[in-house]
């Protein structure tokens, strides 16, 4: 078996292997889609396993800033894993994995980062560390929007405000995944990414929904960020309870933040540096509050 990074023309082969491994094209398409999309996608470490002229397995770990424990740190995100299903539970994902923690280690990423399965994981060095947390809110108390606003498309003007807004939301919140000022990282097809804006042309925020479900809110002002939530109504949000949005603009009486205290089991880091991990679970045991991750627009697609 040879383990080697992606080369031009092994693209159709990867898409077999991620479709066959998952019965399904959303992981293919999530490999597509960041390869097309995404600024940090490097062949250097999407990486797949050949048996012969045959590719049986892949993964991909995408370069990645994230905050944690108030610094901002290279990290890789992990996913998707994949083996074809005659060749698993033969080590072949398990070396994919040491291949690709070899490379992020040599190239000086402090960890790698995944949601996965719990049992599976932890065998390569991964552990619980991060994933809690949800914001619900009660639209019908909600107090009434006094401004009109309209939706636009999000535009190249608009990527500083983006990423100032994202760092603001993200700031406090370990394991939080920094966007960058690329217009694919905030817009795609199938996804409604829009900028919010008052008649006397003030950016209200910035609102992403896939599949029906409101993922992200960003903003700089909470009063009209106010006034975009009660448009739009949601029963909740996929941001985090120590981000921004929650200490800036929910209220008492409409809207509550939970923070998780124990890492979700399925969300885990190997440490790359040695401490990394350590450090962050050791900060969790003395009372700080466990991370959350938005990854990037191509996973909420599928």
């Amino acid at each position: 078996m040879e383990i080697r990074n992606e080369h031009p023309g092994d693209e159709q082969a990867i898409t077999q292997v991620n479709c066959q491994a998952f019965a399904s094209m959303d992981e293919a398409y999530i490999v597509e889609v960041m390869r097309r999309h995404w600024p940090t996608y490097q062949r250097e470490f999407s990486v797949v396993a050949w048996d012969g002229p045959q590719a049986i397995g892949h993964v991909l770990m995408t370069p990645a800033r994230i905050r944690l424990l108030d610094q901002t740190i290279d990290a890789l995100a992990v996913g998707p894993v994949a083996v074809i299903p005659a060749r698993q539970k033969q080590g072949i994902g398990g070396q994919l994995l040491r291949h690709c923690h070899g490379i992020g280690a040599s190239a000086g990423y402090a960890l790698s980062f995944l949601y996965g399965h719990r049992t599976y994981y932890p065998l390569h060095g991964y552990r619980p560390c991060f994933g809690g947390g949800k914001i619900t809110l009660d639209p019908t108390r909600m107090p009434a929007a006094t401004l009109a606003l309209r939706a636009m498309p999000v535009c190249e003007t608009d990527l500083p405000w983006l990423v100032a807004c994202h760092a603001q939301e993200w700031h406090d919140v370990d394991f939080g995944w920094l966007w960058g000022p690329t217009l694919a990282q905030w817009t795609l097809p199938g996804l409604n990414a829009v900028v919010w804006w008052t008649d006397d042309g003030r950016r209200a925020a910035y609102t992403l929904k896939a599949r029906g479900r409101l993922c992200m809110l960003l903003a700089d002002d909470p009063d009209l960020a106010r006034q975009v939530l009660w448009r739009l109504k949601p029963a909740t949000i996929d941001l985090h309870p120590c981000g921004w949005f929650a200490n800036h603009v929910l209220q008492q009486g409409w809207s509550s933040a939970e923070v998780g205290h124990e890492p979700s089991p399925s969300a885990m880091a190997c440490e790359l540096r040695p401490g990394m991990v350590d450090a962050c679970l050791a900060a969790q045991r003395t009372g700080r509050p466990t991370g959350g991750c938005m990854f990037p627009t191509p996973f909420l697609l599928c």
